[in-house]
């Protein structure tokens, strides 16, 4: 009310003075009515304008509000954003270093990102992926340089028993009536025989197979004889069976490690003064090498892991044999998956464990078999030794390299 209290006030004391100034001179009055109607009409736009403003000013302070409720929701949303995408980094960082970074390094198949994940800002998603490529790329190259600085130490150690075994060889052949020199070389050769093994169980993890091929097919009788040679309990090893079945001579030398690694667990987890039994027979569709131990056997969930092993379903490379090696199964499944061997681990009437060898038909041959694998020891003049103090190991040497 003061706008239209101002202007009754002012109109009131211009009316007077012109009333005054009327009865005095005429033409004064109506220039300063003229005057007042004119300062009326400025002080009503002024006023107009004064309430244009003040409502302007109203509009912009509740604009101003909005604004800054505007700006504290979005500071609030934001800061909610970044809290999740914090949490969201955070579990999948966890996920990150426990599960895809530990398979990258080890060479398994990586885990996928959690589904959470997908909400992370794709530059961060990417960076994952580009740090798990660089691990893998860097991983890989680094275990194929290991891989093959393993493979040449092994060759150069079986190269090594090879050597020794020739140089036995020789020296025998020059003294072929001194028994007590034979019998040294026989034991030379065999320990030359278990370096052998053992160098060649290595390559074969590092995914190396024999380069050594017999020359003619061997009865799988002779393969289990010359198996037993190869390890260091061989006087334990009894084989019996039908000798008919022969395995091609391309695959001798990968049966005779299959085999000779099964003894050596067979003789290692047998009582000391026991004797381990092994089987050679023919079945419909194959032969079978059955090998039994006197051991206290395997629990369950054990026996399981062992037949998955053996059989090739889980192959084990230098990485998964532990920090003592047990490399026995692990090459036997190697070759089973390379060869097509079935290899089965079950419980044996022994109380131990029993392994079957099923060498399929397409394995074997109807072909001669080369003979009897001592033949090399007679041709040393090696027939005069008791055949218990005979060492099976002492078979004729595969053509070709390590």
């Amino acid at each position: 009310m003061l706008w239209p209290a101002t202007l009754l006030t002012l109109l009131c004391g211009y009316g007077g003075a012109v009333s005054l100034l009327a009865a005095q001179r005429l033409a004064t009055a109506v220039l300063l009515g003229t005057l007042m109607v004119l300062a009326l009409c400025g002080l009503e736009a002024l006023r107009r304008q004064h309430r244009t403003a003040v409502a302007e000013g109203e509009s912009l302070g509740l604009e101003l509000a909005r604004r800054a409720a505007q700006s504290e929701r979005r500071d609030a949303d934001w800061q909610s954003y970044l809290t999740e995408q914090s949490e969201l980094m955070r579990l999948e960082l966890e996920h990150f270093v426990k599960e895809r970074l530990p398979a990258a390094v080890r060479g398994r198949t990586v885990p996928p990102p959690r589904p959470q994940s997908a909400e992370l800002t794709q530059a961060v998603a990417d960076l994952f992926e580009r740090v798990l490529c660089e691990v893998a790329e860097e991983c890989e190259y680094l275990e194929e340089t290991r891989r093959l600085v393993l493979v040449e130490l092994a060759g150069r150690v079986q190269s090594s028993a090879h050597r020794i075994q020739s140089a036995v060889t020789g020296l025998s052949d020059r003294y072929p009536d001194d028994a007590e020199l034979l019998e040294t070389t026989m034991l030379a050769d065999h320990a030359a025989t278990q370096q052998a093994r053992h160098a060649q169980s290595l390559k074969v993890l590092c995914g190396e197979w024999p380069g050594q091929e017999w020359r003619q097919p061997l009865s799988l009788v002779d393969v289990a004889r010359a198996a037993s040679g190869r390890i260091v309990a061989y006087r334990r090893v009894e084989v019996t069976g039908d000798p008919a079945p022969a395995v091609r001579a391309a695959l001798a030398e990968p049966l005779i490690h299959l085999v000779a690694e099964l003894l050596a667990n067979a003789t290692e987890y047998s009582p000391p003064r026991t004797t381990v039994p092994v089987t050679v027979r023919a079945v419909q569709k194959g032969a079978v090498v059955e090998v039994h131990d006197g051991g206290l056997g395997l629990a369950t969930d054990r026996l399981s892991t062992a037949r998955e092993i053996a059989s090739g379903r889980r192959p084990l490379g230098l990485r998964e044999v532990g920090e003592v090696p047990q490399t026995g199964l692990a090459v036997v499944g190697q070759y089973a998956r390379r060869h097509g061997f079935q290899v089965d681990l079950g419980p044996s009437p022994y109380g131990g464990l029993r392994a079957v060898v099923l060498v399929p038909a397409a394995a074997l041959t109807d072909d001669e078999p080369g003979g009897d694998p001592f033949g090399a020891e007679e041709a040393r003049g090696l027939t005069s030794l008791d055949p218990a103090e005979r060492v099976p190991g002492l078979v004729p040497h595969p053509t070709g390299t390590a």
